[in-house]
């Protein structure tokens, strides 16, 4: 490479997609948030970003559009730091995929689908957490320390960078046979809030507590609350004539044993079909517990990556000019994409931080990406003492999130609410 060449990046498959829908009601932009015991010290993150943008040179980067395809090129500038004044997941930036926000004791992440997945996401937004914190609270005391675990650091990327940013479908596409879904979901029949909003509702449950109910199931949290989700779901829409259709993205990473800070997921659809007649939860649980045992293993992925390899490894499909694409992406992925879901559920399970830095830390929030298509969607993040579901809803109907707040707290499950309208 030329000395002022600039490093660019192919998108990988999912990433080619979402680079080309976004829209005001589908901007494919999520949330990571922790919020702090103090407020927001701006000086103190201001001085941990040059390490980030070099140690993450790959999320301080922006969408091009190329002859044929978008990609991602490093930029001139660092990563945009600015304080929060707009709706949460709507304020999309081909340029700026990656935005550090903060508010008061806040400090958010917003990123790009096209950029990472959420499991990808956890690594860059732990950095800066742990970086944040050392800096404020340890960075006197520690000084050399610190810099040795710095250049230990950097070796650590150096070492793994090849890996970290392999475009993992690839290295995993066989030519099996193409994975069935649902092609048309039951749809909640709720009015579109105005451009440029996005309401979230927010739990706070102990850990403990959740556990224990889950332990009467025998099952995981994860799976008791995606439970209880669908329970809400067929109780309240019990004449739906198309099956309700979760999406739950499964991060590949850990199938795969893969460390790659790109997209490597895959969405798993349990459905179950309304019509059938009421289903209890126990019903339910054994029907995730049995569709999870069948669809989270190796063989089974290979179906999905195939599939959602194939219309961008199509030779037709790669020779058409970007422009064109650009136009029919958006009705493709509704078609054969969202079209299949009613709802997105999103756990990206425990966010574990060093011993020394958890007082520091009140609790996380992950908001996931809006759409006009699955209306409400619900994300859900941990730490070591409570759980934090979040409900993301393009609509002024909060009925759903309020049944399932009041299911959980019939069992002795209290929630704080959280909301921000």
């Amino acid at each position: 490479m030329r000395k002022n060449e600039k490093v660019w990046y192919k998108l990988d498959a999912f990433a080619k997609t979402y680079s080309s829908i976004i829209s005001e009601g589908r901007t494919t932009c999520f949330r990571l948030s922790v919020k702090f015991l103090e407020n927001v010290d701006l000086e103190v993150l201001q001085k941990i970003l040059p390490f980030l943008e070099k140690k993450y040179p790959f999320f301080n980067s922006e969408l091009k559009k190329g002859i044929f395809w978008n990609y991602l090129q490093e930029k001139n500038t660092g990563f945009m730091l600015e304080k929060e004044k707009t709706y949460p997941c709507t304020n999309i930036q081909k340029n700026n995929p990656l935005r550090i926000i903060y508010y008061n004791n806040k400090l958010s992440v917003e990123i790009a689908h096209f950029l990472t997945d959420g499991g990808g996401a956890m690594i860059f937004f732990r950095d800066l957490i742990e970086k944040y914190l050392e800096e404020k609270y340890f960075f006197v005391k520690n000084k050399m320390k610190i810099f040795v675990e710095e250049k230990k650091n950097f070796e650590e990327v150096k070492n793994v960078e090849k890996d970290g940013y392999v475009n993992s479908y690839e290295k995993y596409l066989r030519k099996v046979s193409k994975e069935v879904t649902i092609k048309s979901a039951f749809h909640l029949p709720l009015k579109i809030l105005k451009k440029g909003q996005y309401h979230i509702t927010t739990g706070e449950i102990l850990l403990s507590e959740i556990k224990k109910e889950s332990k009467k199931h025998n099952t995981t949290i994860g799976k008791y609350l995606l439970a209880v989700y669908f329970k809400i779901l067929l109780d309240r829409y019990s004449s739906a004539k198309n099956p309700i259709v979760i999406g739950v993205p499964v991060d590949l990473r850990k199938i795969f044993c893969e460390n790659t800070y790109r997209n490597f997921f895959m969405n798993i659809t349990p459905s179950i079909d309304a019509s059938l007649g009421t289903y209890s939860l126990s019903e339910i649980i054994t029907y995730l517990d049995n569709y999870f045992a069948l669809k989270i293993n190796e063989k089974e992925f290979y179906k999905s990556i195939y599939k959602a390899m194939n219309p961008v490894e199509n030779i037709l499909i790669q020779i058409v000019p970007y422009f064109i694409k650009r136009m029919f992406f958006p009705f493709i992925f509704d078609y054969y994409g969202e079209r299949g879901y009613t709802t997105g559920f999103s756990n990206l399970g425990i966010f574990r931080t060093e011993p020394k830095y958890e007082k520091y830390i009140l609790g996380f929030r992950f908001l996931p990406p809006p759409s006009k298509r699955c209306k409400v969607k619900v994300g859900v993040i941990s730490d070591t003492k409570k759980i934090y579901i979040n409900f993301g809803n393009l609509t002024t109907n909060y009925e759903i999130e309020r049944d399932f707040f009041i299911y959980l707290r019939k069992r002795g499950i209290r929630s704080k609410i959280i909301t921000n309208h």
